[in-house]
């Protein structure tokens, strides 16, 4: 994959930061909250469900 970017060095020429564009950054930025999302999915998917009513009554406690 091809993309415009720019670099930030130091004096000595060190790559300090990536400058990309505002696109593509929102692409890489949705592809990693969905894999939280998935991960997430994934984590709760054998546990035990919770009624709205259950959820209510937690928050009320706190």
């Amino acid at each position: 994959m091809n993309f415009a970017k720019s670099y930030i060095t130091d004096e000595a020429g060190k790559i300090k930061s990536v400058i990309l564009d505002y696109k593509l950054y929102q692409k890489i930025e949705e592809i990693f909250l969905d894999q939280g999302l998935l991960k997430a999915m994934r984590e709760v998917e054998q546990k035990e469900e919770v009624s709205y009513e259950q959820v209510r009554e937690l928050i009320k406690e706190l």
